[in-house]
C-alpha cells in the first residue's frame, strides 16, 4: 500500500497539472457581432414570438423563442457571428409569420462604422384591431460574442 506521502505527492502533482493546463490554454478574445434586439410594444399585451435571421442560402444564422409579457418585456443585444451575411429576418408572432429583408446600405444607419456591427431591433406591436404586428429597424452597437 502507498504511504500517505505518496498519495499527497500525487495528488497535489496533478492538481498542479490540471491547474497549469488550463493556463497555457488559449484564451479566446471576444468576436464582434451582429445582433437582434426584441422589444414589446405595448407591455398591457403577452406575445409568444420566434426570430430567425437566414442568409442568401437559407441557412439559419441566428434563432431564438421569446415569451414577451410586461415582466419581460424585452431581449437586448442576442449576439450571432459577424462572419454570417443576413439576408431574411422571420418574425413569427402568435402564429402570425412576417418576413423582412436584413437592412442594408439603403438604411442611414448603414453601413455600420468600425467597430460598430448592423443589428436590428424588432418591436411586437399591435393594429388598431389587436392584431399582432412588427416594426423592424436597423441600428448600429459595439456588440461581441465568446
Amino acid at each position: 500500500m502507498p504511504s500517505l506521502d505518496r498519495r499527497s505527492f500525487l495528488a497535489s502533482s496533478t492538481a498542479a497539472l490540471v491547474a497549469a493546463g488550463g493556463c497555457s490554454a488559449v484564451e479566446s478574445s471576444p468576436q464582434l457581432a451582429h445582433w437582434v434586439t426584441v422589444y414589446l410594444g405595448d407591455r398591457d399585451e403577452t406575445h409568444e414570438v420566434s426570430v430567425t435571421v437566414t442568409d442568401e442560402a437559407g441557412e439559419t444564422v441566428f434563432e431564438r423563442e421569446y415569451s414577451l409579457s410586461d415582466d419581460n418585456e424585452a431581449d437586448e443585444d442576442a449576439p450571432f457571428s459577424d462572419s454570417a451575411e443576413p439576408e431574411t429576418v422571420v418574425v413569427t408572432v402568435d402564429g402570425t409569420r412576417f418576413e423582412r429583408d436584413w437592412p442594408g446600405f439603403e438604411q442611414p444607419e448603414l453601413p455600420c462604422d468600425d467597430p460598430n456591427r448592423s443589428g436590428i431591433e424588432v418591436w411586437i406591436e399591435n393594429d388598431a384591431d389587436g392584431s399582432p404586428g412588427i416594426r423592424v429597424e436597423a441600428d448600429c452597437q459595439h456588440v461581441t460574442m465568446e
